[in-house]
């Protein structure tokens, strides 16, 4: 099976770019985004997972990408730096779901929290994180 059809069973639609030869999502169509540290991205995956509502999380440079479902009127609380929206309409380019880069790759049946859980989950991360020494 394809990465592109392992992308379309987890219902996620996917396009092919000729110019890179890359696999890309455009946000805002089935999945919305948020980035934020991947130190702490960690401890909001985990508090998701603890809650059974961990979805695909990407590992993006210093960043993961925690997908949501889209939620064209979804803003971002003001408390929450740590998050940053994926603004719809970005080409999100996707490796293979068989690479590392994928913490929890889209696959069958596992849907993307709505964009409140995660911010739900931030804020509980903020309380649990380890602070780094001043």
């Amino acid at each position: 099976m394809s990465s592109h059809s392992e992308f379309q069973a987890a219902g996620w639609r996917v396009d092919h770019d000729p110019r890179t030869g890359r696999t890309t999502i455009l946000v805002g169509d089935r999945v919305s985004a948020l980035r934020a540290p991947a130190g702490f991205a960690a401890h909001v995956h985990h508090v998701l997972a603890v809650h059974l509502q961990a979805g695909p999380v990407l590992a993006d440079g210093p960043d993961w990408v925690l997908f949501t479902q889209p939620d064209p009127d979804a803003e971002m609380p003001v408390d929450l730096p740590e998050l940053t929206t994926v603004p719809n309409g970005t080409r999100l380019a996707l490796p293979p779901l068989a690479d590392s880069r994928w913490i929890t790759p889209p696959r069958p049946g596992l849907s993307a929290p709505a964009h409140q859980v995660i911010c739900s989950a931030t804020r509980r991360a903020l309380l649990t994180a380890p602070r780094a020494a001043a």
